[in-house]
């Protein structure tokens, strides 16, 4: 046996080991010398891997825990960026934290949580749902979509009216703080995106599906979110009192933003989903002006007289 085969054959073993495995063993294992042990092991260590070892009748060597992957070389400001990644989501909706914090351990074998202080997080508006029901839904649907297994669902959208719906689903993603699902809709052969916190029941079937052919998951999803939610509109607007306020997002596809002066600016941008070009209009208040499109202009108008009739005295 070589002395690469030898050195990965040892690092199968001794991965595969939860106790200290002496050099005699070791040797006779691997057919070697019990004296050629300890530069194998100096081998394993230049690859990476952490061993630890033990004098005595029941000593030996074993492969440190949470070290069955080389140790990749980061820089201290990578490593940081690790660690710092899961405080940003330890406390929000992310459901793959535990996962998420136990691989970047094993990367860069360190404890994560004691070295660096948690930063805290607040959401506004925080989901009602419990996160271990969510953490379920999430499970199942992902079992569904590895399996290539249909879903039954009682699902209430917007209009809070509750429908069945069979479902293909193909990719669970998160999106403005959401878990949804992308799934095929075999009632009318439709992709659609369904909230993991609307479905009111749900349940998987026995019933395998066949991926579409010619999937492509760029049609439906991409860097500015649902590409069938909606048309996208090209939009201008006057803003005023909010310019360090508005510079810090991106909205929409080809932003761009001309300064007027120190209090106003012109925000130029495609923006998708007309219910929702309104609400963040109207969010803006009297500090935002409609300069295109003019139906654009006519909706919020419409929308404004609405509500001043709703708080008009009789």
């Amino acid at each position: 046996m070589s002395k690469t085969s030898a050195t990965i054959k040892l690092i199968q073993i001794l991965s595969s080991s939860n106790d200290y495995i002496n050099t005699n063993d070791l040797g006779n294992i691997i057919d070697t010398n019990s004296r050629n042990i300890k530069e194998y092991i100096k081998e394993i260590q230049a690859c990476g891997y952490k061993v630890d070892s033990l004098a005595g009748v029941y000593g030996g060597y074993k492969i440190t825990k949470g070290s069955t992957l080389p140790a990749l070389k980061l820089t201290d400001s990578e490593l940081h960026s690790l660690k710092e990644l899961t405080t940003y989501l330890k406390d929000g909706e992310y459901l793959e934290y535990n996962d998420l914090v136990s691989a970047i351990g094993k990367i860069s074998l360190s404890e994560l949580k004691d070295d660096i202080d948690p930063i805290d997080m607040i959401d506004k508006f925080p989901f009602q749902m419990d996160r271990i029901e969510l953490k379920k839904r999430y499970n199942v649907i992902n079992d569904c979509i590895n399996n290539q297994l249909s879903l039954e669902i009682d699902y209430k959208n917007s209009n809070n009216v509750i429908k069945k719906h069979l479902l293909n689903p193909y990719k669970l993603f998160l999106y403005n703080g959401s878990y949804f699902v992308l799934a095929l809709d075999n009632n009318n052969d439709e992709f659609g995106y369904y909230k993991l916190n609307r479905i009111e029941s749900y349940f998987k079937t026995r019933n395998h599906f066949t991926l579409v052919k010619n999937f492509d998951i760029k049609d439906y999803l991409d860097e500015y979110g649902l590409v069938k939610n909606g048309e996208f509109f090209d939009i201008k607007l006057k803003i005023n009192n909010l310019n360090t306020y508005i510079e810090e997002r991106i909205y929409g596809k080809n932003q761009k933003i001309e300064i007027i002066d120190d209090n106003s600016l012109i925000l130029s941008v495609s923006m998708q989903n007309k219910n929702m070009i309104k609400s963040f209009i109207l969010s803006l208040g009297a500090n935002c002006e409609v300069l295109e499109p003019e139906w654009l202009k006519d909706e919020i108008h419409n929308s404004l007289w609405e509500i001043l009739n709703l708080y008009e005295k009789n």
